[in-house]
């Protein structure tokens, strides 16, 4: 950052603190010094409603607080009238914001008793905070939330973009970043066995921990529009590189071909993918932008579709669907990690013929569509609260 943005944010900073007279930390008299305490890292505030890895820290906080934690949220930049502050405040969550109490991060964690784990969330977290933090609080233990391998998402990336120097650029820094700087740290969390086996080349086996998403029924199944009173297929995603690509692959070659057998089948798109497309080019696609409340569109309509050609980790949204008896066709890449079964708990293609054809059969076929949706709960049984909390007491 230049100096002279750094001056300009310095008096945003003391003129917002004016405005809201901010004394101290949100809910730090609730800080029991008798309790263990972990503090959550983040580069970006967690907006559990907007992204999927936001979704899942969430979980993780609110699990750490029922096994009795002392729970503290960080990011930086972030001021107590903010919306998702107030959400973690009703939940009894201190969160470290803006204040004219102490300068920064370091100098309130100092002044606490003990700190007992320090939960890093995703690389820009460890790039931004692990060193310092390291020196101000020596003895404590510190957990990497890989949330994915990013370097792995860039080497896919790659495959396909072969000439794109940002995404080779990006490649060796997130690889230094998780093969050199994670296995420093105490814990490990990855997102899937699989990642596990991948980060096991690089790091010690025993302090990889998997910890995957966190997904349980939101509906029960007598709650959920038939297949004969649901229509359409909607894509939830965000500007996370693969989303971007997924839309273009789905208008530019799956619809096309599914158009040829049914020019009716609507399209709706989730999220914020629009702040990276010029939607003007995607005239057939419905751009919904960000909803407050998913279910509705999760009730209606008849298919959701995740067609990623490349990524790592667990794919939330696939999750989410689930949650609703919702069916989904999504590629191998989407299914990574899940434990998945073709024509069971999803539909898996990875071309275009493929994938347009499991669209035009799920939407025509009310036997498989409820095959899919009935098998909904199985496909959640390992992301409960309930196994995480176990593995969580573990640490």
């Amino acid at each position: 950052m230049g100096i002279l943005k750094k001056i300009k944010k310095h008096f945003k900073r003391k003129e917002k603190l004016k405005t809201l007279n901010t004394q101290d930390i949100v809910n730090i008299s609730l800080y029991d010094a008798s309790k263990k305490t972990i503090l959550f890292a983040s580069r970006d505030f967690p907006t559990h409603d907007k992204d999927s890895g936001s979704n899942r820290l969430k979980e993780i906080i609110l699990i750490y607080k029922e096994l009795g934690y002392n729970c503290i949220v960080f990011a930086p930049h972030i001021f107590e009238d903010d919306s998702y502050v107030e959400f973690y405040q009703q939940h009894g969550v201190i969160v470290f914001v803006e204040n004219n109490k102490f300068k920064n991060i370091y100098a309130f964690l100092s002044g606490l008793k003990k700190v007992d784990y320090i939960w890093f969330n995703g690389p820009l977290a460890l790039n931004l905070f692990y060193k310092k933090m390291k020196n101000t609080l020596p003895d404590t233990k510190y957990i990497y939330d890989m949330v994915d391998i990013h370097f792995l998402r860039y080497k896919r990336a790659i495959e396909i973009e072969p000439n794109r120097i940002s995404l080779k650029k990006n490649y060796k820094h997130y690889f230094r970043l998780e093969t050199v700087v994670a296995p420093q740290l105490d814990y490990i969390i990855a997102i899937s066995d699989k990642e596990k086996e991948v980060m096991s080349q690089y790091a010690d086996k025993n302090k990889i921990i998997t910890i995957s998403n966190i997904h349980y029924p939101k509906i029960d199944i007598s709650e959920r529009k038939k297949f004969t009173d649901s229509k359409g297929i909607i894509f939830i995603g965000s500007i996370h590189e693969p989303n971007i690509d997924a839309v273009k692959f789905l208008y530019e070659k799956i619809m096309p071909l599914v158009w040829k057998e049914n020019l009716d089948l609507e399209v709706s798109v989730i999220g914020n993918v629009a702040d990276k497309l010029d939607i003007k080019q995607y005239p057939k696609f419905k751009f919904l932008g960000f909803v407050e409340s998913i279910e509705e569109h999760f009730m209606n309509s008849r298919i959701m579709v995740a067609p990623l050609r490349f990524g790592a980790g667990v794919k939330g949204k696939i999750g989410q669907a689930f949650e609703y008896f919702f069916p989904v066709v999504t590629t191998d890449i989407g299914a990574e990690g899940m434990k998945l079964t073709d024509k069971k708990n999803v539909l898996i293609a990875n071309d275009e013929k493929s994938f347009a054809k499991a669209i035009l059969q799920l939407n025509n076929n009310e036997e498989l569509w409820n095959t899919l949706s009935k098998n909904s709960v199985d496909s959640l049984s390992a992301f409960s609260p309930e196994e995480v909390k176990e593995k969580l007491k573990t640490l």
